[in-house]
């Protein structure tokens, strides 16, 4: 919510200490309404059994447990970067996309996969296009979802350094420019820039806002947890291969973008942010946000995909420690509730329910510290009080 402040007051001032104090005094003032509301908000101790629970939101969409696939090729050291793209359809977009990842300016050599996930024809025309461009490798494979379509660009990259462009956004000139420049000087696990949401509709613009974040700690996270305060977006990064030797998406799912803070920002130790617009993020009805809105039964999948991620977790030998706790109470706030809010009250309950139980089993034993708001969503998660837990996703 702080961050949210903060982007609403840049947008219109772009001075980002002036930007702070604002955000800082608008969330002190939202924090009080919250704890005047929490005074007089009722009550309501979900009892429901936690199998019984896991049965309900089964029946509304059964987890799945489809193989990941890593094949790890050997680097080429004449690629610097590896641009991976998923696509499926989007035919009015994609040619814009793709010639905007070709013309960067940049002493940077790249190569351009572009992932066809199973498109309908017409988009396979446009990737005909670019079968003659050096820089560019198209591979067609069934349809998967982007997860797979970008675990299949992961198997197949051969840079030092990983990129992921969405098919339906836009990139400017400069961002291999700008992100690789620092990645490769400073010798960086990953460097990641702002993007702009663009909402549009009927192929207008309707507003544009700059998502950029402040070099302050504000969101407050404690314990050297800097790298927390950005969001686990695939894009507007540039990574290093390594990070990726072992982290893949996990297929199959909606909300495939977990993995990055569950997964990938694990293993990155050296980060940094340059607070320069260089993504357009497009938001409009045909955006797969949208989509995912449209399919209730399948918001279930925000706890399945939490659970894999866990056993990935596991599985790379990763520490559940204060760190994981604090991913996956961020992760079982106004992200998890949002998805499914929608629902019906039984789903809603039984999603609830499996969340709180997953909260408890991984409460650390060590002293850790918490901002507010996360320290309202895990009392309210751990005495299983939803109207409570409802009320206090809203400050996160």
């Amino acid at each position: 919510m702080k961050q949210g402040f903060y982007i609403f007051f840049y947008k219109r001032i772009r001075i980002e200490w002036i930007c702070v104090v604002l955000a800082t005094l608008a969330y002190f003032l939202y924090c009080a309404k919250y704890f005047l509301k929490r005074l007089f908000a009722p009550s309501r101790i979900v009892t429901l059994d936690a199998s019984e629970a896991r049965d309900i939101i089964s029946r509304l969409y059964p987890r799945t447990d489809e193989p990941v696939s890593r094949v790890n090729l050997p680097l080429d050291d004449s690629i610097d970067l590896s641009v991976i793209m998923p696509i499926y359809n989007y035919e009015d977009l994609i040619g814009q996309t793709i010639d905007a990842a070709l013309n960067q300016k940049t002493r940077f050599n790249y190569e351009l996969i572009l992932v066809d996930d199973g498109s309908d024809q017409p988009a396979k025309e446009i990737l005909k296009r670019y079968k003659d461009d050096p820089r560019v490798r198209v591979i067609h494979r069934e349809n998967g979802g982007i997860g797979a379509a970008r675990n299949t660009g992961l198997d197949n990259a051969r840079g030092r350094y990983y990129m992921f462009i969405d098919c339906d956004d836009i990139v400017h000139e400069d961002i291999v420019e700008t992100l690789m420049s620092v990645a490769v000087e400073k010798d960086l696990d990953m460097v990641m820039c702002g993007h702009n949401l663009s909402k549009q509709a009927d192929g207008r613009v309707l507003s544009v806002t700059p998502n950029i974040y402040p070099k302050y700690n504000l969101m407050r996270y404690k314990d050297g947890d800097y790298l927390w305060n950005f969001p686990g977006l695939p894009w507007c990064k540039v990574y290093k291969r390594e990070i990726f030797d072992s982290v893949r998406f996990i297929p199959g799912y909606w909300y495939e973008d977990t993995i990055i803070h569950f997964l990938a920002f694990r293993f990155v130790k050296s980060f940094e942010y340059i607070p320069k617009v260089k993504y357009e993020y497009r938001w409009y009805e045909k955006n797969f946000s949208h989509i995912q809105s449209k399919a209730p039964d399948r918001s279930v999948q925000r706890y399945w995909i939490l659970e894999r991620c866990i056993e990935e977790t596991e599985a790379m030998g990763l520490p559940r420690d204060v760190v994981f706790y604090k991913l996956l109470l961020r992760h079982l706030g106004s992200f998890y509730y949002n998805t499914f809010a929608n629902m019906d009250s039984d789903a809603v309950d039984a999603m609830f329910v499996l969340g709180s139980e997953l909260l408890k089993k991984y409460k650390p034993i060590e002293r850790y510290r918490l901002p507010y708001a996360l320290k309202q969503i895990e009392r309210a998660l751990l005495s299983r009080d939803i109207e409570r837990w409802k009320l206090a996703t809203t400050i996160q």
